[in-house]
C-alpha cells in the first residue's frame, strides 16, 4: 500500500504571533451607576469643582446665568449652520413617581416596570466634583448625600459587589417546591397576608423602635459632607432584633446569658466599652437588630422608603462592625477583628413597600475603595453596599407566597445563625467589661481604701467620679438622662464590689494601666492593660504612637516600678519633636498601676451598702 498523508495532518495548524509595539485597547470610563452589573472604573473628574459654601438660591441664579450663556452660544452656532459641532457627551433621564391613583389601564407589568426605574434613582453615584443643574440636585440631593456617607443601592444584585473577606447569606427558593406538601401551611398565611395587603392594612401593625446615630450634614449645592456632627433619633416603621432577657425570663429555655439586659447594659455604659447593643442609646431591650421595614402608602415616595431603611442598615451594621472587632477602648475604629467568625453574618436586610409593591435588599459594610474615592474631603471612611435581591407587586397568590417564604427564611437566619455569631462574639465583651469594672474596683480599694461610714442609718463606701464616667456617646444626651444613667453605673459598680474583690492580683485584671491622653489622668483608674501584646496594640491604634515609641515601652515592660515621667519613652519623643520643630502633641502620662498614687485628691461619691445585691 502506497504511503499516505491523512486529512487530519494536511490541514493547517493555526499559529499564533504577537504583533510589536500594539498598544492595549483600553476599556470605556464610566461612571458608576446603581443599575451596573460590573464594577465600573473610576470616571475621570472633571475639572471644574461645585460650589461649595453658597445657598442653593444663590447656586440657581449663578446657574441661570450660566445657562443663558449657553444658550446664546447655541443660537449663535444654528445661526452659522455649525450645529455639526457640537457634541451631546451624556444625558441623565429624570423619571417622574408613580401616581397609584392614575394607573387605571395599567397592565401590573407596566405598573411594576415604572416602579423600579423609579425606585432606582439617580443614574449615577455622586462624584468629588459632581456638577449638576439645581433640579436635579432638588431631585437627587439626598440620595447623593447618602453616597456621601457611603450608602449605595445597587438595583441588581452581584458577587462581585461583595469584596473578598465578606461571606453574605441569601435567601432563595432552590429547593422549595410551591405545590409541595410542606408548603400548604405558607401557601395558607399567602392568601391571609395578600388580603391584608390589597385592604392596605399592613402598616398598622409595625413595631417601631427607635435609633439613634450622630451626622455630618451635606453641603446643599455639591451634597458632600460638611458641617459640625448631629445627634438625629429616627423610628423606622419596624425593626427585627435579638430580644434581651432578665432574670424572670430565664425559665424560658431561649433565654442566653451573653445577651442579659444588664450585661448589655454595663457594657453600653462603662466610659472603656461603650458597646451599643440597642440602637436606641442608652437602652438594652433589642440587641443588634438584622433587619429593618419601611412601608408608605399610595400618597408616599418608594425611594424615600429605601433612604430611610438603608440609612437605618448603616447605623445597624456600625453596631455589628463594632462588635466583631477586637474588645478594646470605645471609639477607636482601626481594632483588628476577632479571629473566631470574622465579619461572617455581618449583614442586615431591608424591607421596603409602597403600597402591594415590595423591595428586599442586603446590605454590607466595608472600607472605601479608591475607585469610590477614598480618601476625598467630603466623603465618609467606609461605605454600606444594599443590593436588590427580590421585588414584586403582591397582587397574586404567588407573589404572596414567595414574600413570605423570603421573610421566613430571613427570620430563621436571624434566630439561629445571626443569633449564634452574636452570642460567640459577645464572650470576649463580657470578660473584657469585667476587667474594667474591676480595674475600678482595685483602684477605689487602693487609693480611697475600704473604710464605710454612715450617714442616716445607712451604710456608704466612697468611690472616686472618676470611675462613674460614661462611655463618649453619653455626651450627646441631655443632662437628665446622663443623670439616670450614672445611676445604674453606680448599680453595677456596687455589683462588682463583692464579685471582683476576691480575684484581685497584682495581674488581674491589669498589669499595668494607661493614663495618656483621655485613658487618664493620673488620680484616675487608667485603661486596664494585661500583656505586652495588648500594650502595643493600645498605644499604637488609641494613641497613634510610632514603632520607635512602642519599642521602648515593651523593652520596660518587665519593669516592676513606676515608669518615671521625665524618662517616659513618650515624653523622650515629645521634646525631640518640639527641639526638631514638629507640631507638639497632647500632654501624655504612663505609669504602672501597681504603685498607689499620693497626693491626688479624689472626688467621691455614694454608693449604699445596704441595697440588695
Amino acid at each position: 500500500m502506497p504511503n499516505t498523508v491523512s486529512h487530519r495532518e494536511n490541514q493547517t495548524r493555526p499559529t499564533l504571533r504577537l504583533r510589536d509595539n500594539v498598544p492595549n485597547e483600553r476599556k470605556e470610563l464610566r461612571i458608576s451607576d446603581p443599575s451596573g452589573l460590573e464594577n465600573e472604573l473610576m470616571a475621570p473628574l472633571p475639572h471644574t469643582k461645585p460650589a461649595t459654601g453658597v445657598t442653593m438660591d444663590e447656586y440657581r441664579a449663578s446657574f441661570k446665568v450660566d445657562r443663558q450663556e449657553a444658550s446664546r452660544k447655541l443660537r449663535e452656532l444654528k445661526a452659522e449652520n455649525r450645529l455639526d459641532e457640537v457634541e451631546v457627551q451624556w444625558f441623565i433621564i429624570m423619571w417622574n413617581s408613580v401616581d397609584m391613583m392614575r394607573t387605571d389601564g395599567w397592565s401590573e407589568d407596566e405598573i411594576e416596570s415604572a416602579l423600579e426605574r423609579y425606585y432606582v434613582g439617580p443614574q449615577y453615584y455622586l462624584t468629588p466634583n459632581n456638577i449638576a443643574c439645581p433640579r436635579m440636585i432638588e431631585r437627587y440631593g439626598a440620595y447623593w448625600g447618602l453616597n456621601a456617607r457611603g450608602i449605595y443601592y445597587r438595583h441588581r444584585y452581584s458577587q462581585g459587589w461583595v469584596t473578598a473577606g465578606h461571606d453574605l447569606w441569601l435567601p432563595s427558593f432552590d429547593g422549595i417546591d410551591w405545590n409541595g406538601p410542606g408548603e400548604s401551611s405558607r401557601r395558607s398565611r399567602a392568601k391571609a397576608f395578600l388580603k391584608r395587603i390589597l385592604n392596605n392594612e399592613l402598616n398598622e401593625s409595625s413595631d417601631k423602635h427607635e435609633y439613634n446615630t450622630i451626622k455630618l450634614k451635606r453641603d446643599p449645592v455639591s451634597c458632600l459632607l460638611a458641617g459640625e456632627p448631629k445627634f438625629i433619633k429616627r423610628i423606622p416603621d419596624a425593626t427585627f432584633g435579638l430580644a434581651t432577657f432578665k432574670p424572670k425570663d430565664y425559665q424560658n429555655p431561649l433565654a442566653e446569658w451573653n445577651l442579659d439586659h444588664d450585661r448589655l447594659e454595663a457594657l453600653l455604659l462603662h466610659r472603656h466599652c461603650g458597646l451599643i447593643s440597642d440602637p436606641r442609646w442608652g437602652d438594652a431591650d433589642l440587641a443588634f437588630p438584622f433587619a429593618v421595614y419601611e412601608a408608605k402608602g399610595w400618597s408616599g415616595d418608594a425611594r424615600e422608603a429605601r433612604r430611610q431603611g438603608c440609612s437605618a442598615g448603616a447605623v445597624y451594621l456600625d453596631m455589628l462592625d463594632h462588635l466583631a472587632r477586637q474588645p478594646r477602648k470605645s471609639g477607636n475604629r482601626k481594632r483588628a477583628y476577632q479571629p473566631a467568625g470574622g465579619r461572617s453574618n455581618n449583614q442586615v436586610f431591608v424591607f421596603t413597600s409602597l403600597g402591594a409593591h415590595w423591595h428586599i435588599l442586603v446590605g454590607y459594610k466595608r472600607p472605601r475603595l479608591e475607585r469610590e474615592y477614598a480618601g476625598h474631603e467630603g466623603f465618609s471612611e467606609s461605605v454600606y453596599i444594599f443590593q436588590r435581591i427580590w421585588s414584586g407587586r403582591v397582587v397574586t397568590l404567588r407573589k404572596a407566597w414567595e414574600l413570605l417564604s423570603l421573610v421566613d427564611q430571613i427570620h430563621l437566619w436571624g434566630v439561629t445563625d445571626f443569633r449564634n455569631s452574636i452570642i460567640n462574639r459577645l464572650n470576649d465583651w463580657h470578660e473584657f467589661g469585667r476587667r474594667c469594672y474591676a480595674n475600678d474596683v482595685d483602684f477605689m480599694f487602693r487609693n480611697v481604701g475600704a473604710d464605710r461610714f454612715t450617714r442616716d442609718g445607712k451604710e456608704y463606701r466612697g468611690i472616686p467620679e472618676a470611675c462613674l464616667q460614661l462611655a463618649d456617646w453619653a455626651k450627646h444626651l441631655s443632662e437628665e438622662a446622663r443623670g439616670k444613667l450614672r445611676e445604674r453605673v453606680i448599680s453595677y459598680f456596687h455589683q462588682a464590689c463583692p464579685r471582683d474583690l476576691p480575684d484581685l492580683t497584682d495581674n488581674w485584671p491589669a498589669a499595668i494601666a494607661c493614663l495618656l491622653d483621655d485613658c487618664g489622668p493620673v488620680g484616675n483608674p487608667g485603661y486596664p492593660i494585661q500583656c505586652k501584646e495588648e500594650m502595643a496594640a493600645h498605644y499604637r491604634e488609641v494613641h497613634g504612637e510610632d514603632d520607635d515609641v512602642i519599642a521602648d515601652l515593651e523593652r520596660l515592660w518587665d519593669e516592676p516600678k513606676e515608669i518615671d515621667n521625665d524618662n517616659n519613652p513618650v515624653q523622650v519623643r515629645k521634646r525631640e519633636r518640639l527641639e526638631s520643630g514638629e507640631p507638639d502633641s497632647c500632654a501624655k502620662r504612663y505609669k504602672g498601676s501597681t504603685p498607689i498614687d499620693v497626693g491626688n485628691k479624689q472626688v467621691a461619691e455614694l454608693i449604699d451598702l445596704t441595697k440588695d445585691s
